[in-house]
């Protein structure tokens, strides 16, 4: 081996631990990054036997931009979140910006979504509230995902939540009279219903309590390159046509009128 090509191996190999211990490959920001998310109708679900969503698209979008090349990894949205706090470099949606999650270090994209957020309560029930304060007042039971920012958002005010790995455990418990009121929203709702064979004339929406913004977040610790190269996609993929061809298509999937602009995301129209 020449002394030339000696001294270019050498680089070669120390540039390319560099990049590993910096989360990235020699080629692309891929190395370590890992995509969490879990099963939460429209955002991120199983549909038709393959993984898709209005974020999930979204995600795939941004990595067809990046030419990244990351699998996606569902799980329990407790599990998720656990390791998007605990682990640098990694990407999970979809996610409200709460309060706790900014403090905390996460990096937002988006919004990629607004909802409603809603109880939901079984059709005909006697239970009726205009406020946050009858659930206290009638001592109900609701029942949320473990995990959910919703989740915490009720038990910090002292209301009873019963928490379960997944909405469509909540759903059938509500409709079996175990808890009063279920924690979902106006566009989730709908399809967990349907995928589960009901109809949405089995229930009714009780009180909505709160109108917020969904994001992509990044975990704290993660490069500011990587962040940086995730937001400017978003960006810039806003200035194509591809969310206006994904308004239609899951308006179209879900039987409601979506529309998207930059300062809400999706929402119904």
């Amino acid at each position: 081996m020449s002394k030339i090509h000696f001294i270019a191996v050498v680089l070669f190999i120390v540039f390319t631990h560099i990049g590993v211990c910096m989360g990235y490959d020699n080629t692309k920001n891929n190395a370590t990054i890992r995509i969490v998310t879990t099963e939460e109708p429209p955002t991120n679900y199983t549909y038709q036997e393959k993984f898709t969503g209005t974020t999930t698209d979204m995600v795939l979008e941004i990595m067809r931009y990046l030419n990244l090349s990351i699998k996606i990894e569902v799980k329990p949205w407790a599990r998720s979140y656990k390791i998007a706090k605990d682990e640098p470099n990694v990407v999970i949606f979809t996610a409200g910006r709460t309060k706790e999650r900014i403090d905390y270090g996460f990096n937002f994209i988006g919004p990629v979504i607004t909802r409603k957020h809603v109880l939901w309560r079984k059709k005909d029930s006697p239970v009726s509230i205009t406020s946050i304060n009858d659930i206290k007042k009638m001592d109900l039971n609701i029942g949320a995902m473990r995990g959910d920012w919703r989740t915490n958002f009720f038990k910090d005010q002292g209301i009873k939540v019963q928490e379960v790995a997944n909405h469509e455990l909540n759903l059938m418990k509500l409709l079996k009279g175990r808890f009063h009121l279920w924690v979902s929203s106006d566009i989730e709702a709908p399809p967990i219903v349907n995928k589960l064979g009901y109809s949405m004339k089995e229930i009714e929406i009780s009180y909505i309590f709160k109108e917020a913004s969904s994001y992509i977040m990044i975990s704290r610790d993660t490069s500011k390159d990587i962040v940086k190269e995730w937001q400017n996609a978003f960006i810039e993929i806003q200035k194509s046509d591809f969310f206006e061809k994904l308004s239609k298509k899951w308006s179209n999937i879900l039987g409601f009128d979506l529309g998207f602009t930059a300062k809400t995301g999706l929402y119904v129209k």
